[in-house]
């Protein structure tokens, strides 16, 4: 479960893998993650009913039709310029500082991301409870590239993995609501450096990369609660709320994660056997994730169609950039993709980084 960056690699992929940046202005680093939540422009949090409830609400997990076993689902996510700048770099001699800093004063004012993922999970029901089990290997990695006249390597990395458990439970005594509660105990590993052409055409590079780490574990626990209702004739109506990480996890020398309170309000309708979902989402209520303060940056909406085999198609706003996704499902193999851009900049609509997500999935449902 644990990714594997290290090793046997080019010093462009140890550094894109290992390494993020925060750009102009923070990220909002999120841990929420999955290709079918970011298609929806990431308002999952009145919609969870599948496996990323683990992520967005545990309360979800009391609505999944199907639980079953993931046995592989890995996940690549990468902004839409880093394939030319890995090509690029696989073209120079990687240990000349010429050619580097030519390559690096070329991507000067660009954003790079990288996002690998290798969850595991298992989900059962109990009664009016939906309960999963997850093992977690995921690793988020930018590069920002600065000064002209002298460039800059901005690098920052986080790598987690361990293990988390949620379940969902539908109240008997109130029809509609849902409870959940999460827990996760995960190891970190994370990177804030900046380096020099010098440093990068350095023999010993992957060898620095790896002293500069930080190392730290924590365990936190997350809340959720969904209510829906149905309105006869017109549509199925969800609200839900989330606490995420609702004790700040402390990775000691690593990067700590923040507390993130969501809301989100979703409409459901079927008609000749399809389903048309409807979702807005207002994220980071309590604004801990970035110094920030942008209302914009925090509005998420989308619709998802699913058809009654296979298909499914996805499109919303996130953070004021459209999204998309789809899904091909085969109950034993499912393809997700998605597209979404995230706000490098202080405000929305400032700066875009347009990251393409693909992920396949393997397992059994019941």
């Amino acid at each position: 479960m644990v990714l594997k960056m290290y090793g046997k690699m080019s010093i462009l992929v140890a550094a894109v893998l290992l390494l993020a940046s925060s750009g102009w202005a923070e990220p909002y680093r999120s841990m929420n993650m999955g290709a079918r939540p970011l298609g929806m422009g990431g308002a999952f949090t009145a919609v969870a009913d599948d496996q990323n409830a683990i992520d967005y609400n545990p309360a979800g997990l009391s609505r999944a039709r199907n639980f079953g076993m993931g046995v592989l689902n890995p996940l690549v996510e990468a902004s839409e310029d880093s394939y030319d700048l890995y090509n690029d770099f696989d073209d120079i001699d990687e240990n000349d500082t010429a050619e580097v800093t030519e390559l690096l004063r070329k991507y000067v004012g660009e954003n790079h991301h990288v996002k690998l993922a290798a969850d595991l999970y298992a989900g059962f029901r109990m009664g009016n409870a939906g309960v999963m089990v997850a093992g977690v290997g995921r690793g988020y990695a930018d590069m920002a590239i600065r000064n002209p006249t002298y460039p800059e390597l901005h690098l920052t990395s986080d790598i987690d993995y361990g293990g988390q458990v949620g379940v969902g439970y539908e109240l008997a005594m109130i029809p509609g609501l849902s409870i959940g509660v999460g827990v996760k105990a995960l190891n970190r590993k994370s990177i804030d450096e900046v380096y020099t052409a010098v440093d990068i055409a350095d023999d010993d590079f992957e060898d620095t990369l790896e002293d500069d780490q930080k190392d730290g574990s924590d365990a936190s626990f997350d809340l959720g609660m969904i209510w829906s209702s149905e309105i006869e004739g017109l549509t199925r109506v969800s609200l839900g709320l989330a606490g995420i990480n609702i004790k700040e996890m402390d990775f000691g020398d690593a990067r700590d994660q923040k507390t993130q309170y969501n809301a989100g309000v979703a409409f459901t309708q079927s008609f000749f056997g399809c389903t048309l979902t409807e979702a807005f989402d207002y994220h980071d209520i309590t604004d801990n994730l970035a110094e920030d303060d942008s209302t914009e940056k925090k509005l998420h909406m989308g619709a998802e169609l699913k058809f009654p085999m296979l298909l499914a198609l996805r499109g919303g706003l996130s953070q004021g950039y459209y999204t998309a996704g789809a899904t091909l499902d085969f109950k034993v193999l499912r393809v997700d993709v998605a597209t979404y851009g995230e706000e490098m900049g202080a405000y929305a609509g400032q700066k875009e980084d347009r990251r393409y997500v693909a992920q396949i999935s393997m397992g059994w449902s019941w």
